[in-house]
């Protein structure tokens, strides 16, 4: 059965022109992958232009009893991108916010230890913030009306006793060795609070995954990332997924999937992921060791594209529900039966 060991991760991702590629069962205290020697075509370029091809993501996965959604932000270095989309599980109603950020020194930080990453827009407060210390990480929002979707507020703060606290990293090749990608992943179980104008507030513990993301981009890049948080049979789960186009050359030897089950982590191969359909129809996901074997059904879609001078950027966050099998590094297996889960697909044109 296919297997992939966590090692210790490294002081830094990349030294002498390198990155230190592998799984890792921590994250290093700074999580940059600047400094790779020729990153684009063996070419030399001065460090200037390399490091700002360099784009940053962080996502926040959460679920709780009448919610389930994310919020994002994307660094594109010249201006940032934050964003706020969850459903209501009980009748698939979505409320999406969104705020373009202009520039400014770093939008995601580096630092794993201890940050904040949020924009501070008076009708836009969102903020995502860690630190490692207190096993402590956290997300707020306070968001008004928009385009049809009332004022709501939410925060989510992750508990003290929390057998699901993870924190994994992953450096792979993107896609040949001269670049890298490095995701972090965490999952955690939370405290939450989510209300809108007008309707019942939820106050009640859910789970909840923080995902970093550093890559160096290519002139097209897309990406499809899945991610799956809820309880089967009393047990907590949380998967991540994802299929882009800085996949390492050997995806199945390096990649970032992750299930975590009870605080046990499995790391998964590589997968597939087809909408033969259409993007709101059924999903099939499936890899070649027989660990995933899902599909996802849409219950709700939000689409949006971003149109700058050098930029053409567009995604869509899907909400629905998996079922289907996924196998731990033991062999059990888990099944899935409305299973809720978020989809984002993405496409980035430069």
């Amino acid at each position: 059965m296919y297997s992939r060991s966590f090692g210790e991760p490294p002081r830094k991702l990349v030294e002498g022109g390198k990155a230190h590629f592998g799984t890792y069962a921590d994250v290093s205290p700074r999580f940059d992958v600047k400094g790779m020697r020729a990153p684009y075509a063996g070419i030399p370029l001065p460090s200037i232009i390399s490091n700002i091809r360099i784009k940053s993501r962080l996502n926040y996965y959460f679920a709780i009893d009448k919610y389930a959604g994310l919020v994002e932000f994307f660094d594109f270095k010249f201006l940032g991108l934050a964003e706020v989309c969850f459903w209501n599980k009980e009748n698939g109603k979505k409320y999406v916010y969104h705020s373009i950020m202009p520039a400014r020194r770093r939008f995601i930080p580096k630092n794993t230890e201890r940050g904040i990453c949020a924009c501070y827009r008076k009708s836009r407060y969102i903020k995502i913030s860690w630190e490692k210390q207190n096993a402590s990480k956290a997300m707020r929002f306070h968001v008004k009306r928009n385009s049809g979707w009332n004022d709501s507020e939410g925060w989510f703060h992750s508990v003290r006793d929390d057998d699901m606290k993870t924190d994994l990293s992953f450096v792979n090749p993107a896609p040949a060795a001269s670049r890298c990608s490095a995701l972090w992943f965490s999952s955690m179980k939370i405290n939450g609070h989510l209300a809108v104008k007008n309707e019942e507030a939820d106050n009640s513990p859910g789970l909840a995954a923080m995902v970093m993301n550093r890559f160096y981009t290519k002139t097209l890049s897309r990406g499809t990332r899945l991610c799956g948080i809820g309880t089967v049979d009393n047990k907590n789960i949380v998967f991540y997924i994802e299929e882009t186009s800085y996949d390492a050359a050997d995806p199945d030897k390096y990649n970032g999937n992750i299930l975590v089950c009870d605080g046990q982590s499995t790391a998964l191969p590589s997968i597939v992921a087809t909408h033969p359909f259409g993007l709101n129809k059924k999903w099939i996901i499936q890899d070649t060791e027989s660990m995933v074997d899902l599909t996802f059904t849409p219950a709700s879609v939000y689409r949006r594209a971003l149109n700058l001078i050098a930029l053409r950027s567009s995604y869509s966050h899907i909400y629905g529900t998996f079922e289907g099998v996924l196998l731990d590094k033991d062999g059990n297996k888990i099944t899935l039966k409305d299973f809720p889960g978020m989809i984002t697909r993405s496409y980035m044109r430069m």
